[in-house]
C-alpha cells in the first residue's frame, strides 16, 4: 500500500502529514495525525478505510478558519501592543515598533481591512516609499509581525507580508567605518590624559564592547583577579527613560579578558571615580556603574558621541560614531591573526557567520597579506 502523506507506524497504526506551505522564514508548516486501523479489519477494505481517514483530515486542515472579516488593521494593532509586544519585546523594540506603526503605517492601512491588504499593495507601498532600503526592511518587519500574530490567533486567515518585497539596493554594501591602525594609535595618545571620557573611548577601543554594554557595567562585573570584564546587561532607552536590558543577543553575555593595561585603566578609574563620588551626590544604583555621566547618573550615549566624533574631526580623522569603535577593535584582531572563531565570541555576535558577513572584506585583506608574507619569507 502507498499512499501520498501516509506512513505506517506499527501494526494497525499510520502517520498522516499534510503539507500547509511555508511560512514567511521559508519554513515548511506541516499538520500531523496518528490513525489507527479498526481491529479486525479485512485487508481488501484497510486501505480503502486509510485513504478516507487522510482525506478527512485533509480537508479539515485546510478549511479556513473562521476569522472576524471587518477586523481593521488599526484594531489589529491595537490588540498586537496589547497582548503580544508587552510579552514578548523588550521595551525598547515596543518603542520602535510603536513609533514605526504611528509614523509610517497606520496613516496609510489604520481604516482599512485586514482582508482586503494584499501582498503586492505591499511591495508597490515598500518599494515607493522615499526612505532608506534598510528602513523600509524594517517597515515590512514590524507590519509582519503585526499580521503574523493576527494569523496565530486567528483574526486573519494570511499575512500578506509573505512574499511582498521592500526596497532594495543590490549594487549597496553596507560599507563597516572604522578607524584603521595608526589612527587608533593617535585617538589613544590624545586621550592618555586621565578623564572618564578618555577612559571609556580607551576601553572600548581595547575591548570592542557595544556602547550600551559598557554604559551598563558596574563594578562588581570587573574581576581584578581573573583580569576579565563580565557583560550580561545593556543599557537601552525607551519613553524617556533609560533602564538595564538584557543585551541584544544570547552571546551576548560573555566574559572578556583584559591585558594588563586594561586591567590598570580601570584600577585607576576606580580610584578617580571614588574620589569624585564624594563631592558629586549619586544614586546608589549609578554609585556602582563603571560609566556613569558627570552628574552621577546613567551615561548619554548621545553626548559620548557628540564628544568622540569633535575630539576625531578637530584631529584630522573621520568623524565616526562611538560604534566605529567597536569595528576598530574588530580590525585590530584580525590584522593581529586573531581567528574568526574568538573575534565572533569576544564581539558577542550570535555566530561566526555575522562576523564574517560583517568584517569579510578585512578578512580577505588580511588573507592577502598572509599570503604576500609568507612568499616573502620562502622566496
Amino acid at each position: 500500500m502507498s499512499i501520498k502523506g501516509v506512513t505506517k507506524r506499527g501494526e494497525n497504526t499510520y502517520r498522516f502529514t499534510v503539507s500547509m506551505g511555508f511560512d514567511e522564514n521559508g519554513k515548511h508548516i506541516r499538520r500531523t495525525m496518528t490513525y489507527k486501523l479498526p481491529e479486525g479489519t479485512a485487508p481488501t477494505k484497510a486501505e480503502k478505510m486509510i485513504q478516507r481517514a487522510y482525506n478527512d483530515f485533509e480537508d479539515l486542515c485546510k478549511e479556513p478558519p473562521k476569522v472576524e472579516k471587518g477586523i481593521t488593521f488599526k484594531e489589529l494593532v491595537d490588540i498586537y501592543m496589547r497582548e503580544f509586544a508587552p510579552n514578548e519585546l523588550k521595551p525598547v523594540t515596543m518603542y520602535n515598533y510603536e513609533g514605526d506603526l504611528r509614523i509610517h503605517l497606520l496613516p496609510v492601512f489604520g481604516e482599512r481591512e485586514c482582508v482586503g491588504i494584499e501582498n503586492k499593495e505591499l511591495t508597490t507601498f515598500f518599494t515607493g516609499l522615499d526612505l532608506s532600503p534598510e528602513t523600509t526592511r524594517k517597515l515590512k518587519t514590524v507590519m509582519s509581525s503585526v499580521f503574523s500574530y493576527g494569523v496565530k490567533q486567528k483574526y486573519i486567515n494570511e499575512n500578506p507580508c509573505v512574499n511582498a518585497n521592500h526596497k532594495k539596493d543590490p549594487n549597496k554594501k553596507k560599507k563597516v567605518k572604522y578607524l584603521n591602525g595608526e589612527q587608533c594609535k593617535k585617538l589613544m595618545e590624545l586621550t592618555a590624559e586621565y578623564s572618564a571620557f578618555n577612559t571609556l573611548i580607551r576601553f572600548l577601543l581595547l575591548t570592542g564592547l557595544r556602547i550600551g554594554e559598557a554604559l551598563a557595567l558596574t563594578w562588581s562585573q570587573i574581576d581584578f583577579v581573573d583580569e576579565v570584564v563580565n557583560v550580561s546587561d545593556t543599557l537601552a532607552f525607551a519613553y524617556g527613560e533609560k533602564y538595564m536590558s538584557s543585551p541584544k543577543t544570547e552571546n551576548s553575555i560573555r566574559t572578556i579578558k583584559l591585558g594588563s593595561y586594561g586591567v590598570s585603566l580601570l584600577k585607576n578609574h576606580k580610584e578617580q571615580q571614588e574620589n569624585e563620588q564624594q563631592r558629586v551626590g549619586m544614586s546608589e544604583e549609578c554609585r556602582q556603574l563603571v560609566f556613569p555621566s558627570p552628574l552621577g547618573k546613567y551615561g548619554d550615549r548621545g553626548g559620548i558621541n557628540k564628544e568622540l566624533k569633535k575630539l576625531l574631526s578637530e584631529n584630522g580623522m573621520p568623524s565616526l560614531s562611538v560604534h566605529a569603535l567597536r569595528h576598530s577593535n574588530a580590525s585590530l584582531m584580525i590584522n593581529a591573526g586573531v581567528d574568526i572563531k574568538m573575534v565572533s565570541e569576544n564581539l558577542g555576535h550570535c555566530g561566526i557567520g555575522v562576523t564574517g558577513d560583517i568584517y569579510s572584506h578585512m578578512f580577505k585583506a588580511y588573507k592577502a597579506k598572509t599570503a604576500k608574507a609568507l612568499e616573502d619569507f620562502l622566496l
